[in-house]
């Protein structure tokens, strides 16, 4: 019985440390300035750097919204 409890307890050490030490997912937020007209690579990208510090993608149907994408 001592060895069966000893046994149970060691494997659900090492299934809880293994489960602790994976990676947690990392979610993406972004920011939709408001630029008053269609979205354009050129004025996106650096508006978001330097607004946000974040890298800038036109989003959307027509892609005409800009987007400013980071790591939560």
């Amino acid at each position: 019985m001592t060895k069966f409890l000893c046994s149970y307890l060691f494997i659900s050490m090492f299934v809880l440390s293994a489960f602790l030490a994976l990676p947690n997912a990392q979610k993406i937020c972004r920011v939709n300035p408001n630029l008053r007209k269609a979205c354009s690579f050129q004025e996106c990208t650096p508006l978001c750097l330097q607004k946000y510090n974040m890298d800038g993608i036109c989003i959307g149907n027509n892609k005409n919204i800009c987007s400013c994408i980071y790591d939560c």
